[in-house]
């Protein structure tokens, strides 16, 4: 059965609308006319029998339904065009879509891919981040790494790292806290940095006091960020004593712009794990990613070069 894919036209016309929130800048945009842009506007939304845009006070805004569907609308365009691109370029290559959640990107992932392409020069390389675990089961991309058990349906999931957590600050921070006294009167010292997610109730600070034996301990603050990512760069900043996880943190020690204060590293139920479909895990360039990252990904971060005197 052929699948149902709305015209270009008219995702063209919804995708800048809906970023500019103008028909008429879309319609410049486009070097249309605004006449146009509404035609496909209503004729998308009658193939999709939603809503996409709604009007209060001639302002324009986007439904629920729409905002989820221009977050796909857009990756598509995008990557038809540098596919298009390529193309009119003569470039021939092969394109491997990764999936992958944003504090594992930065902190472990990107570090090491240009490695990958120095080993690969024929694969481009796509990544996508979402926060947001349910967005991994739609399988738009190659490979995922992704964080939990290491069980779900239909995947092959090869594990790349497990995970201990434990506070950590800055050296700064944790020089002008200052060590005297016992680790329940340190802890009392610092502001505690807490995060929340979208599928979890509670961060990892109480199961980390309790195995630490300070379930009562009574901190001089706390803020509040959402996601470990931002978290964690409120430690590196200084901002106060985070729960930190292996392995995002593990470059961050190497290189000392975080320091963990305290010797109790709690491990965790869940790890990172590369996982594809069984039909993809035997493409050849998601053969190929795989080799790579179970050699490098989890290897061991190295601290920074330091300059020679000449």
């Amino acid at each position: 059965m052929r699948p149902f894919i709305p015209s270009l036209q008219s995702l063209l016309a919804f995708e800048s609308a809906a970023r500019h929130l103008s028909f008429t800048r879309a319609a410049q945009e486009l070097s249309v006319t605004q006449t146009a842009i509404s035609h496909q506007i209503k004729a998308l939304e009658e193939r999709l029998e939603i809503k996409l845009f709604t009007r209060k006070r001639n302002t324009l805004a986007l439904t629920p339904a729409a905002t989820e569907y221009l977050r796909s609308v857009s990756e598509a365009i995008s990557m038809l065009a540098i596919a298009s691109d390529n193309t009119r370029k003569k470039v021939v290559n092969t394109v491997l879509v990764i999936a992958c959640l944003p504090a594992y990107a930065v902190h472990c992932l990107i570090p090491r891919l240009p490695d990958f392409q120095r080993q690969h020069p024929d694969i481009t390389v796509h990544l996508s981040t979402s926060a947001n675990f349910d967005e991994f089961d739609n399988n738009t991309h190659d490979v995922a790494i992704r964080y939990g058990s290491g069980r779900w349906s239909g995947m092959r999931a090869d594990l790349l790292h497990g995970e201990e957590f434990f506070p950590v600050c800055s050296p700064q921070l944790l020089d002008a806290i200052g060590t005297e006294g016992s680790e329940a009167e340190r802890l009392a010292r610092f502001v505690r940095i807490r995060t929340y997610f979208y599928s979890l109730y509670q961060d990892d600070w109480p199961a980390w006091l309790d195995a630490a034996g300070h379930s009562h301990v009574r901190f001089a603050g706390e803020s509040v960020f959402q996601l470990q990512f931002t978290s964690q760069a409120a430690a590196v900043e200084g901002m106060g004593l985070a729960i930190g996880r292996t392995p995002l943190v593990n470059r961050e020690l190497a290189r000392g712009t975080l320091v963990a204060p305290f010797g109790t590293r709690v491990a965790s139920s869940s790890s990172y794990f590369l996982t594809s479909t069984a039909a993809k895990a035997k493409l050849r360039r998601v053969e190929l990613f795989r080799e790579w990252a179970l050699t490098h990904l989890s290897l061991p971060p190295q601290p920074p070069a330091q300059a020679t005197a000449g």
